[in-house]
């Protein structure tokens, strides 16, 4: 592979840590790019379309505690704590992510295609990274579909409507509580 990475906060060429695994179902790679500032580790991930690609790092980016099962996580704009209204650019200039963030803490995040088209939005329950509702954009940005996220005690049922509000499929994940012992 001949893959580069380049870093939007930086506006240079880096070498970070990444990873790829092969979604063979699919037919394609996803790679995931970590990189360090101060004592976060950011991550990013996309996937892969040629052997010869180069992965532009973007200035927005989730972020977790760098300490071994870390329970600190945030988002970050370059080397700041998102807070407020944030917006993130492609590199033609488009829009690739814009949201609204209390100290790093999203309350909801709007993600676009490479043209600038809405392609969803996420709603947050609580500063917490549990989903309230996400919604599904067509090419035109009409909605096509949303899920609403209920959390039950040791369950999370999604329940997904098309664009008209009719149910068209219920789910239920269990939790997994991980206890220290």
């Amino acid at each position: 592979m001949n893959l580069v990475f380049y870093d939007d906060c930086l506006n240079q060429i880096i070498e970070p840590e990444f990873e790829i695994l092969y979604v063979s179902g699919l037919n394609y790679d996803l790679i995931t790019v970590y990189k360090e500032v101060d004592d976060w580790v950011l991550q990013y991930s996309t996937t892969l379309k040629t052997k010869n690609d180069t992965i532009r790092i973007p200035k927005i980016l989730f972020a977790g505690g760098n300490e071994l099962h870390s329970q600190r996580w945030t988002y970050l704009n370059c080397e700041k704590v998102c807070n407020g209204k944030e917006t993130d650019f492609y590199h033609n200039g488009n829009k690739r992510t814009s949201g609204t963030y209390e100290n790093g803490k999203p309350i909801e995040i709007k993600e676009y295609h490479e043209n600038g088209t809405l392609r969803a939005q996420y709603f947050y329950k609580n500063l917490t990274l549990n989903y309230k509702r996400i919604d599904y954009y067509d090419g035109n940005e009409n909605l096509e579909e949303y899920q609403i996220y209920e959390n039950k005690k040791r369950k999370m049922i999604i329940k997904t409507f098309n664009k008209n509000g009719k149910l068209t499929s219920k789910e239920t994940e269990k939790k997994y509580i991980v206890r220290n012992k």
